[in-house]
């Protein structure tokens, strides 16, 4: 990436954070929303028998809570993002420069990785102290991480594409938010559905994402599937950004 991309991604960045600053609810929302997330996650596993089904109840909540954190604070925030600087005819502007189109997409979702990536770290610190266990497979949860926040980045912008006004985000992005975790083991684990819909499930969007994460914490997986599951978040990202790359508006519909 040229260092002219490098450096308009930075200035991206710190005018999304003054932005995203001046909005006082953001705060309530990013503090808050780990916490609620590790209450209710606690709640609904209490009700399954995890350990049956040869489950830890750290490595789900903690791998739950990533997957949550990725769609709502970072695909849905991104998508709306895109969207909103669109309409404001900053994407066309930022366009008719040298900066490259990856780096002002990756520029203007930077600052919602970071948040997303922040209230990730704040749950799995919380999930280590109340089990009193810590991550076995570090790399494999970053991986996880990493894989999982570039995944997001490419669906929002597959999203915004379909999007025609701010205001259609919200039925845009419906799908994901509801579809998706329920698919990708985010609400459910896998293993607690019968064995051919598990099976299956796996090739879902975030479902690899939400392995790596799980196996941080449990070392579930072998280094095998580990490659495995890494190729397949790698795979949906390439065609969801290949989708963005044709599909994708930098100037509202007339």
């Amino acid at each position: 990436m040229k260092s002219v991309d490098l450096a308009h991604m930075k200035t991206l960045f710190r005018i999304e954070w003054k932005l995203f600053r001046r909005i006082k609810g953001n705060y309530v929302f990013v503090v808050f929303a780990p916490l609620m997330i590790i209450v209710a996650m606690r709640f609904v596993h209490d009700q399954l028998d995890l350990a049956a089904h040869g489950l830890n109840a750290a490595p789900v909540m903690a791998a739950t809570a990533t997957g949550i954190l990725l769609i709502f604070s970072l695909y849905s925030s991104v998508t709306g993002l895109y969207v909103a600087r669109r309409e404001e005819l900053v994407l066309k502007r930022l366009r008719t420069g040298q900066v490259s189109d990856l780096a002002i997409l990756t520029g203007g979702a930077s600052m919602y990785v970071v948040v997303t990536v922040a209230q990730i770290a704040a749950v799995a610190a919380a999930v280590s102290v109340m089990s009193g266990t810590g991550v076995r497979q570090p790399l494999t949860a970053l991986a996880g991480l990493l894989t999982g926040c570039a995944l997001m980045a490419a669906m929002a912008a597959t999203t915004a594409a379909l999007c025609r006004t701010a205001e259609s985000v919200m039925v845009a992005t419906l799908p994901a938010l509801f579809v998706l975790p329920m698919i990708s083991g985010v609400y459910l684990p896998r293993e607690v559905l019968p064995a051919p819909l598990g099976d299956l499930l796996l090739l879902a969007p975030l479902s690899a994402t939400v392995d790596l994460v799980r196996s941080g914490w449990s070392a579930e997986l072998t280094a095998l599937d580990t490659l495995a599951r890494i190729a397949l978040s790698l795979a949906w990202t390439a065609l969801f950004a290949w989708i963005a790359a044709r599909r994708f508006r930098w100037e509202p519909r007339t």
